[in-house]
């Protein structure tokens, strides 16, 4: 992966020249035939490696260092011939500049501007204009306007590999594993909040249907206790928090309810330990929660904990030893790096290293002893890689992402050894199914006779 101060390759500086003329990168891609989102990995490598985050800021590097050839042009300032050097980038041997046109009169380019800026102005206004989705959660969690700029794209060097379509591409949706099987419940489509729950089966890579779940919703977890699927709260399509607990049995294909959460909530962290559920943070529609929740199946009882240390929304949690680490979340318009670790037998709370990036709406999978953040960027900066973290070294470490720039929301499961991640948010609501094995290898045992 691309380094700070690192020296750009002979690809890089050749994408840096065309950048320097104002290319877009559809131009740059047709003219050295690759593809756009090639392109795009390129940009993030040569932002990365020159520590700057603009095309602009890209161009004034390359010009200081000499990179893009700075021609000197002529000039007559009152009746004497004065050398002005323009900053202009040097085509390459391929590209043929045509010589330029001679300039209109002043008064021609006057008239000439004004009327594309009435035409621009008519157009706007003329527009048909989409009537906006309210925004979850009274607009304490991301709305799709709220994601950032930055374009999205695939990643042309990943050992995520894609897998058969999920049926329905949504977002925000619960994803969990059921005996060697990836359910996905819920979640946000283009028309809206739905109850779709689709089970994906990694040997046949096929996907099929599972009884709706009664109460639709987006924002919400799902995990599994003795064999029953455990989805609580969730947000409406009109942004309202729910306090209905739905439990699902993949074997019957049947939904029951059970105790009602103590507090309306959604966009929380959801984990398992031993035979209970822990719920952390969210929002309940008016403000953003630190609070902790604990589910016993036996007794049927919520119970509340010491608080997080900090109140937020769409963190991950994922059991490793004896803790429950919450990681990332969303706060106020900011994705949040932090790391909390949480012990269920002291009930307190502990510090750990804060993540590389910030992530909010990302998924937390504990593997071989380290735990994988997936996914959760693109509102306050550009989603580059995952992380993996090393409770031994107490560090994050980066791990390659399948998409680039922006994405969120996405069902995270561990399935058969396998990191699947399934659906999210990437300048629109997808349908991949995506895994990643984290070991480069697996172990078979072969059978003996007996």
């Amino acid at each position: 992966m691309a380094e700070p101060g690192e020296p750009l390759t002979e690809r890089e500086l050749e994408i840096l020249r065309y950048v320097a003329t104002g290319a877009s990168n559809k131009e740059i891609a047709h003219r050295l035939h690759i593809s756009t989102n090639t392109v795009k990995v390129h940009l993030r490598n040569i932002f990365t490696k020159l520590e700057v985050v603009s095309r602009t800021e890209a161009t004034m590097v390359a010009v200081r260092q000499g990179w893009v050839a700075v021609p000197e042009v002529r000039t007559v300032n009152e009746g004497a011939e004065e050398i002005v050097p323009e900053a202009r980038p040097a085509p390459t041997a391929a590209a043929a500049i045509p010589a330029p046109e001679p300039p209109l009169p002043w008064y021609r380019r006057v008239v000439l501007v004004a009327g594309a800026f009435i035409a621009v102005i008519a157009a706007a206004l003329a527009w048909p204009r989409p009537t906006p989705s309210a925004p979850p959660a009274a607009g304490l969690l991301p709305s799709r306007s709220e994601a950032a700029a930055t374009i999205a794209g695939r990643s042309a060097e990943s050992r995520w590999v894609e897998r058969a379509q999920m049926p329905t591409r949504r977002a925000w949706l619960a994803a969990t594993p059921w005996e060697r099987r990836l359910l996905a419940i819920g979640g946000e489509t283009p028309e809206g909040v739905t109850d779709a729950v689709e089970i994906y089966d990694p040997n046949t890579d096929s996907w099929t249907r599972g009884a709706p779940k009664p109460t639709p919703a987006a924002y919400i977890g799902a995990a599994v206790l003795g064999g029953q699927v455990f989805v609580p709260g969730g947000c409406t399509a009109d942004g309202t928090a729910l306090s209905v607990l739905e439990v699902y049995n993949p074997a019957a294909d049947t939904w029951t309810t059970a105790a009602p959460l103590p507090h309306p909530l959604c966009g929380y962290a959801l984990a398992v330990h031993g035979d209970r559920l822990y719920l952390f943070g969210g929002t309940d529609g008016q403000r953003y929660l630190d609070t902790v929740y604990i589910y016993d199946p036996q007794t049927n009882r919520w119970e509340e904990q010491s608080a997080m240390p900090v109140a937020q929304a769409l963190a991950a949690a994922a059991p490793l030893g004896d803790n429950i680490y919450v990681v990332g979340g969303y706060r106020a318009g900011q994705e949040q790096t932090t790391c909390a670790v949480y012990n269920p037998e002291r009930n307190t709370w502990s510090a750990c290293p804060s993540l590389t990036l910030p992530r909010g709406g990302l998924g937390l999978i504990p593997f071989g002893g380290q735990l994988y953040a997936v996914g959760g960027g693109g509102w306050g900066g550009y989603l580059g890689f995952n992380e993996r973290y090393d409770p031994a070294q107490a560090l994050w470490m980066p791990v390659e992402t399948p998409l680039l720039g922006g994405w969120q929301g996405a069902g995270v499961a561990l399935v058969n050894l396998a990191i699947y991640a399934v659906g999210g948010y990437s300048d629109d609501y997808l349908s991949l199914t995506l895994a990643f094995e984290p070991l480069p290898f697996r172990i078979f045992i072969p059978a003996t006779e007996r």
